[in-house]
């Protein structure tokens, strides 16, 4: 990563005090992990956990070590992360600031050597995404932002595509999706551009700096999405959950179920919206 690029971070005149030195110490945070997790792509240790996702040395060390350095300045914050202890019950977030993090996002991608993954960490506020930090490997930089602060990729601002970024409709999703959505979907499926880049973040990433119309994801966790979320939003692009919100985030597991939603431009939503005959 060019170093150069480590301490800049957009106009923050928008937030109090509280939220600015929050978003400062996750900026910080999130780049301390960095040579980390560059040193370890394609040869860190893994296994496979009880509900059949990947999980390697590195997710969890990150999940240790990053919040370890923000629950030094932010004791009283609320800390969940993909890769946190199980608890017989979800645990409770009430504290007005709650850090979600996935320390590896696109774990299998990470583990074999694919480079679409990344450290995803979405900061909350009373429950709801305020801010978020990508750091796509792929493109060795740091994406960040949120509704109020507009986003940047390193030092450059960053706007969501309002036009078709390809001849056809081009966007993310992965697969499996549900039966009734993929039989709403057959006919538009062998027309649209999909992409499988084996992470919803690295996604929501693309879609923010407008190299994807949107995202269209049915399997995505809260962790997922919790800093692309806001980064999207920063960057002029449309977020709807398909079913319930999951924010304002009142409690949380690592096993917490999917949270389908789409997010893109207005051309995207409209096709999509059309296609699975949903409201708009």
């Amino acid at each position: 990563m060019d170093r150069s690029l480590t301490n800049h971070t957009p106009n923050l005149s928008a937030a109090d005090s509280a939220l600015q030195d929050r978003i400062l110490a996750g900026h910080h945070a999130v780049l301390n992990q960095v040579e980390y997790f560059r040193a370890n792509f394609g040869a860190a240790d893994s296994r496979w956990k009880k509900d059949g996702t990947r999980v390697t040395i590195v997710d969890e060390t990150i999940s240790h070590e990053l919040f370890l350095q923000l629950q030094k300045e932010f004791s009283s914050d609320d800390y969940c992360s993909e890769e946190g202890s199980e608890t017989a019950e979800p645990i409770s977030t009430n504290a007005e600031f709650c850090w979600v993090l996935d320390p590896v996002d696109g774990t299998n991608n990470y583990a074999v050597g694919v480079p679409e993954c990344c450290i995803s960490l979405g900061l909350l506020r009373h429950g709801m995404p305020v801010y978020g930090f990508i750091y796509d490997y792929g493109r060795d930089n740091l994406l960040q932002g949120g509704k109020f602060f507009g986003s940047i990729e390193g030092t450059h601002p960053v706007k969501a595509s309002t036009e078709l970024v390809n001849e056809k409709l081009t966007f993310c999703m992965h697969f499996p999706i549900p039966h009734q959505s993929l039989n709403a979907l057959t006919e538009a499926l062998g027309v649209w551009r999909i992409r499988c880049p084996g992470s919803a973040a690295v996604g929501l990433a693309n879609v923010a700096t407008g190299r994807l119309d949107g995202c269209l994801e049915y399997r995505a966790k809260p962790w997922d999405c919790a800093a692309g979320y806001p980064i999207c939003e920063g960057a002029s692009a449309n977020f709807h959950f398909l079913n319930k919100s999951v924010f304002p985030l009142r409690s949380f597991s690592p096993r917490m179920e999917s949270c389908p939603f789409r997010v893109g431009s207005e051309i995207f939503h409209k096709e999509v919206v059309k296609a699975l005959s949903i409201e708009s």
